[in-house]
């Protein structure tokens, strides 16, 4: 059962609205939040490695493959610290479904570099993800623009770069070693350029939400592993849409647990506008 598509699946959706919803209430407590996404990715790198055993242990010969990945962690880096500002600014719902938008990046990047045929529903697709994410962002008869929005827009691009570049690469390494130096060396790359101390991230866990916190350091490995062995067990023409279903799920939860009750209906006629897109492009 644990090498199924189905099993995988259903755990990923479950363990990443978890994971959303947890990285909320992390960063409404937060007094930095170079801190705390540094903390939560030391503490989500460490919790991944008791998967190690599960998988087998494979290392790249090529040292450009190092290379790349070294890389890849640069821009993980710098997504990771805008996102975790923009999670904080952005209630979960308008995060999730401005987080579709790295599908579009990752489409075109494909087409620039893999020379992938552009098809119409994929340029269908396209435009019903930035419908959706307009449709979401206009309120009382204006678009709403601030710093949290724009964040999360580079975040998500930078994001999109960093996936294309593991795109053949993280199969050559032991997945959960794989995860865990994407999740810490950027970490260490956060703290460095933003001169962070440890007694600073030590002061975040004291005086921050530490049960959140805990949750989203377990549940960021998880949904990662959940993710990749759906893909691995099923087609992607399958899972991808089923992978969309996150955003309208984060919707919902939200809606009881975090009460985010603000426009709700427009939420979910976004969400919904957004997972057709993406189907529109993965099938």
């Amino acid at each position: 059962m644990l090498n199924t598509w189905q099993f995988n699946i259903i755990s990923y959706l479950i363990i990443y609205v978890i994971f959303s919803q947890s990285f909320k209430m992390a960063t409404n407590k937060s007094r930095n939040d170079a801190d705390l996404i540094i903390l939560l990715q030391f503490f989500s790198g460490i919790f991944v490695l008791f998967f190690l055993p599960f998988f087998n242990f494979n290392f790249p010969a090529n040292i450009y493959t190092y290379i790349l990945f070294l890389i890849s962690c640069i821009f993980y880096a710098i997504s990771a610290r805008l996102r975790t500002t923009a999670r904080r600014g952005l209630d979960v719902a308008t995060y999730g479904i401005l987080g579709q938008l790295s599908t579009i990046f990752i489409i075109i990047f494909g087409i620039l570099f893999f020379k992938e045929k552009i098809l119409l529903k994929h340029l269908l697709g396209t435009i019903f993800i930035i419908i959706g994410n307009i449709f979401v962002l206009y309120k009382k008869g204006k678009f709403e623009w601030n710093k949290y929005i724009f964040y999360s827009l580079i975040g998500n691009f930078t994001f999109s770069i960093a996936i294309t570049i593991d795109i053949g690469i993280s199969t050559q390494f032991n997945l959960p070693l794989y995860i865990s130096l994407s999740l810490i060396i950027p970490a260490l790359l956060i703290m460095i350029f933003e001169k962070r101390k440890t007694n600073d991230i030590i002061e975040e866990f004291k005086f921050g939400e530490k049960i959140s916190i805990l949750i989203v350091s377990l549940t960021w490995g998880l949904s990662t592993i959940t993710n990749l062995r759906a893909y691995q067990f099923g087609k992607i023409t399958i899972i991808a849409p089923l992978v969309a279903l996150t955003t309208i799920l984060n919707v919902f939860v939200a809606y009881f647990i975090l009460k985010e009750k603000e426009n709700f209906i427009k939420k979910i006629v976004s969400a919904l506008i957004v997972i057709i897109g993406i189907i529109l492009i993965k099938t």
